[in-house]
């Protein structure tokens, strides 16, 4: 900040040079005024809040707009002044207020506005682009609304109220359509909105928009609707509430000063929050627009797009031209920084509604599909140490596809003598992630060589089809109520507790079990290896977070109230991997089933009421979960039966001939820092419903994954304007030649919607790059034709749910990898039911704004490596730490 304080106390004494010797005292003398770097910087920055008062627009007893001088804070000489101009130049100003608006949404998560607008031509409003991008998508055929929480329909309005008091309210006219938005790769952040025909209208006449150039010492002010910034936006709160008088939302008039003008842009010094965005900034003498608000770092410079580019856009008309949408065959020349140049061909081809995109350089066309024949070829025969190729992109995307090849981290140092290309395709080495590893492992993707008993299955108790039938069922979500539903639905449990669970840690989740069992309570526990109880004498974690819950299982058995089976994996076991279920049944009919593990350090902490209040500000601690407790005779029965089946079933098969030792990873001693996850924009609380509701169960491994996949298609084919997918991680096809059947279906049906729904999206799990990588995902989306816009990732995120058009929701553990959605034990529900849909939708849109694009750039990191065969060795090399797979497995599921 010191540079723009600087330059601020350099533009105000040229303006007021009278105020030299007080500015000189605040900085600690004359002498710090002579160089840019002298004085505290603090000062500086005070220098810079005081003077730049706020104030509300208003109205008389009237009903006649006015500005509120005297409600606000004043700070310094200049901000005297600035208020002394406003006043003497209220007359040209006020007028101007009905014309400015809040773009008003009804239907959508977070604020109840998404930006300012002003009217520009007859009927017309402009604004941001980045306002309109909110509630608006291009398409071929020009620009639709989008949809708003849990895929419903959004209701948009151009409201020129809004003020702290109001004598009479008011318009309020309903946006009927965006004419226009600028492409993203224009500086100009500029969006045009039609209103709809109303005699209200024809009151507003368009705003007059500034000619001639701004002198440094012309007085602006900046008319929009300023909303409240989070700690992380503003540090200094007090400041705000002060400048701001802690009220937000409302129609204000922020007086300053032009700072900067340029072709395309103009800076000024108004104070402006987040929801000025599309404010005008006028001049105070004339009441003309000098130019279109958009951005600002707080209280440091503020941007705006400049009146000539405004007036320009005005006189063309632009809005009327359709939407820039490029089909056909499209050539362009880039030049180089040396002489020539480089032509890039981009060929998109439509045929009975799929789309082929090829990308080329030079004379030669290299498509999609040419990359991925290459790339299975090249798995084939090249190296041996090849565990994955697959089509990728640099670092920057708009170049032509090529390979990306995976070897295992020890053998990357060979590469450089290895081919670096394959049918004149480049290729490109990179560490393999150990979901690679774990793909080239043929016998862990083998469905066949588990022993799961779906023919013990058949009778009418284990059924998997659709039920409906009258229930409740409490929807919540972690960290903000997870722990809390949980402990109360244990508190609340009767007779018998039937759990099956991947697992199970932390002290206050022992009391939690030990609390039942005290009651009288009965439980039989069907766990993964993860939750094995310790050798005797092995020391559990010393964190009492993180205390191991399976200590405790022999006192508990000792009770004669609780009995455990740890299902056995792997050929001939239960299940391929992973007993991932997330299901308890009590003996009243409820259950909770859930995507979290029994973890106070991620899936479950502990959370009061005081960390909810302030989550909006600091960020809750554990992963987002989605749970629900239902009270369903039928489901609760079918449940029931299948894990004292598990339990029966593993106890039959533990200790086969044969079982594999665990495979152990070599993993770095350090880790990456993950970006922190942003706050939420706000907490939901649970939310219970009850009555006839329809609900679709899915199991896996049952009928070899198709009781999951089969629904599961089914419900992302029904989709027809909004599909949000949230989901850890989606595992690709390490080889492009093999479908893998089940995970390659339903990935198929994903891109499908995602190219062709008005909204469809995915939110991966940021930090999956040491197990998976999302990149893989992106290059598979863009390779696709799937808009860039519609994945994103973001820290901390264990959901597993899917909304559909704001009416259907899926719910529970399922990963999206080739064993998670066949060979694994998971359980999830569809519920046809909007009231639920509604709300996990909502979280979807809370995660989903505060989540970051994932990045495409190549990363260099030490990836984790099985070792399999007769490459175990018996310590790990410096720096490095030997784990057992499932340890593994369990920290990638946290």
């Amino acid at each position: 900040m010191r540079n723009d304080a600087v330059d601020f106390v350099a533009r105000l004494l040229k303006r007021r040079p009278e105020l030299r010797d007080d500015v000189a005292a605040r900085l600690g003398g004359a002498a710090a005024l002579e160089g840019t770097d002298a004085g505290d910087i603090r000062a500086l920055e005070t220098i810079v809040s005081e003077q730049r008062p706020v104030f509300f627009a208003g109205q008389d007893a009237t009903g006649q707009s006015l500005i509120d001088l005297a409600d606000a804070s004043i700070r310094g000489d200049e901000a005297r002044y600035l208020k002394e101009e406003l006043e003497r130049r209220q007359a040209v100003v006020t007028p101007l207020l009905n014309r400015i608006g809040r773009i008003d949404v009804e239907g959508m998560t977070g604020a109840p506005f998404v930006g300012t607008g002003w009217i520009i031509d007859d009927g017309v409003v402009v604004t941001n682009r980045h306002v309109a991008e909110v509630i608006a998508r291009r398409s071929a055929a020009g620009y639709s609304f989008r949809m708003g929480a849990a895929g419903l329909p959004v209701s948009l309005s151009f409201a020129t109220g809004h003020l702290k008091s109001e004598v009479m309210p008011g318009v309020a006219i309903p946006i009927a359509s965006v004419l226009y938005i600028e492409p993203d790769q224009s500086a100009v952040d500029i969006a045009f909105l039609k209103l709809s025909v109303q005699s209200s209208v024809g009151t507003l006449s368009p705003l007059p928009i500034r000619l001639a150039s701004i002198g440094e010492s012309t007085p602006l002010c900046v008319l929009g609707y300023p909303a409240k910034a989070s700690p992380r936006i503003i540090p200094d709160q007090a400041l705000m509430q002060d400048l701001f008088r802690d009220v937000y939302d409302v129609k204000r008039v922020a007086p300053g000063f032009v700072a900067r003008q340029a072709p395309e842009l103009i800076t000024h010094d108004c104070a402006t929050l987040g929801g000025n965005s599309g404010s005008a900034v006028v001049v105070m003498e004339t009441g003309e627009v000098a130019g279109l608000h958009f951005a600002g770092i707080y209280l440091r410079e503020n941007q705006a797009v400049p009146a000539h580019l405004l007036r320009d856009y005005r006189e063309r008309r632009r809005w009327t031209r359709p939407p820039i949408v490029e089909t056909g065959h499209l050539q362009t020349t880039l030049q180089g920084a040396q002489a020539g140049a480089t032509t890039i061909t981009i060929t998109i081809t439509v045929n009975d509604g799929t789309t082929s995109v090829s990308l080329g350089s030079g004379s030669g066309v290299r498509s999609v599909e040419a990359v991925e024949r290459a790339a299975a070829s090249f798995l084939r025969q090249g190296p041996r140490a090849l565990l994955a190729a697959r089509l990728g992109y640099g670092e920057d995307e708009s170049e032509p596809p090529l390979i990306v090849a995976a070897v295992p981290q020890s053998r990357l140092g060979e590469a450089a003598a290895w081919p670096a290309s394959h049918e004149g395709i480049p290729v490109r080495y990179e560490a393999a992630t150990l979901s690679e590893q774990l793909n080239a492992q043929s016998y862990l993707e083998a469905a066949g060589d588990i022993s799961y008993d779906d023919e013990a299955r058949s009778e009418r108790q284990f059924a998997l089809e659709p039920i409906t039938e009258e229930m409740s069922v409490r929807a919540h979500l972690s960290p903000e109520h997870g722990f809390e539903e949980l402990q109360s639905f244990f508190a609340t449990a009767t007779g018998s507790l039937d759990s099956a669970m991947y697992e199970m840690q932390g002290t206050k989740i022992a009391e939690m079990v030990e609390d039942a069992l005290a009651r009288g309570l009965v439980m039989e526990l069907t766990a993964d290896r993860k939750s094995e109880p310790p050798e005797p004498g092995e020391k559990t974690s010393s964190d009492p977070l993180k205390v191991e819950v399976s200590a405790q299982f022999a006192a508990w058995e000792a009770g004669h109230q609780f009995r455990y089976q740890i299902v056995p994996l792997g050929r001939r076991g239960l299940v391929a991997s992973a007993y991932h279920i997330k299901v308890t049944v009590d003996g009243g009919g409820r259950f909770w089933l859930s995507s979290g593990n029994w973890k106070n350090s991620s899936s479950q902490p502990i959370v009061n009421e005081t960390m909810r209040q302030r989550a909006t500000e600091t960020d809750l601690p554990g992963n987002r979960d989605w749970h629900i407790i239902a009270t369903s005779p039928t489901l609760a029965e079918r449940f029931r039966n299948h894990i004292r089946q598990d339990f029966r079933r593993s106890n039959q098969l533990e200790h086969p001939e044969g079982l594999e030792i665990e495979p152990m990873v070599l993993v770095a001693a350090s880790s990456e820092a993950i970006e922190e996850r942003k706050p939420p924009s706000r907490v939901l609380p649970p939310l219970e419903i009850s009555g006839l509701i329809r609900a679709q169960p899915l199991l896996t491994p049952d009928r070899g994954g198709r009781a999951y996949t089969d629904p599961m298609l089914e419900l992302i084919r029904s989709a027809r304007h909004s599909l949000l997918f949230q989901i850890p991680y989606i595992g690709m096809r390490p080889d492009p030649s093999v479908h893998r059947g089940n995970i390659d279906e339903l990935i198929d049906a994903l891109v499908e919607k995602l190219k062709t729904l008005e909204d469809a999206r995915v939110l991966l799990r940021m930090g999956n790059d040491g197990f998976s990588d999302n990149r893989h995902v992106s290059w598979f989306f863009l390779s696709r034709g799937v808009p860039g816009d519609r994945l994103r990732q973001i820290a901390d995120h264990h959901t597993k749910g899917m909304v559909v058009d704001g009416q259907r929701v899926m719910i529970g553990s399922h990963n999206w990898s080739s064993q998670g959605v066949s060979v694994n034990r998971d359980a999830s529900i569809i519920f046809n039911e909007p009231r639920l849909a509604g709300y996990f939708g909502e979280a979807f849109e809370i995660d989903w704004d505060r989540a970051n694009r994932v990045t495409t750039k190549r990363f260099v990191r030490e990836m984790p490596e099985l070792m399999t065969g007769g490459e175990e060795m018996a310590s790990a090399p410096a720096g490095f730490a030997l784990k057992p797979l499932s340890e593994i497995l369990g920290e990638a599921d946290d």
